[in-house]
């Protein structure tokens, strides 16, 4: 599930489905052959809106298990007018905590730069982003 400004490449379907567009590096590509392969890029013409439109993206925050950890993560978030559409915390006794936030992106720049604040965090040891595969 690219977003707007992260690389990504074109795969001729099989079928009469047309061209799906993935991430590049995305492991779904790996083993299509490269005749089936084709450039593409974002189309970046913007248009006047009252809205920008916005892309889902799954991330993963693990975490130590403190109170606030939470609530510090969606500050950033909200100081980045980044929307979270689902948030869950699994905690497990003297473990770390696993965070899973479903965040509204607008484009790549964006995730980069909340993924660097988050990261500044000393209570996070692992962000990642989910594939929609992974879910």
């Amino acid at each position: 599930m690219p977003v707007p400004r992260e690389p990504i490449i074109g795969v001729v379907t099989s079928g009469s489905r047309g061209i799906s567009i993935h991430q590049q590096g995305c492991q779904n590509v790996d083993g299509i052959p490269g005749d089936r392969l084709i450039p593409v890029r974002w189309n970046t013409s913007t248009q006047p809106q009252s809205r920008r439109p916005t892309y889902p993206v799954e991330v993963q925050i693990e975490v130590l298990d403190r109170v606030g950890v939470l609530k510090d993560i969606l500050t950033r978030l909200t100081d980045s007018k980044v929307n979270v559409h689902n948030a869950q915390v699994k905690t497990f006794p003297g473990r770390p905590a696993l965070i899973h936030l479903g965040l509204d992106i607008e484009h790549y720049n964006q995730l980069e730069q909340i993924f660097a604040q988050i990261r500044k965090m000393s209570d996070v040891l692992n962000l990642r982003r989910l594939n929609q595969s992974q879910d």
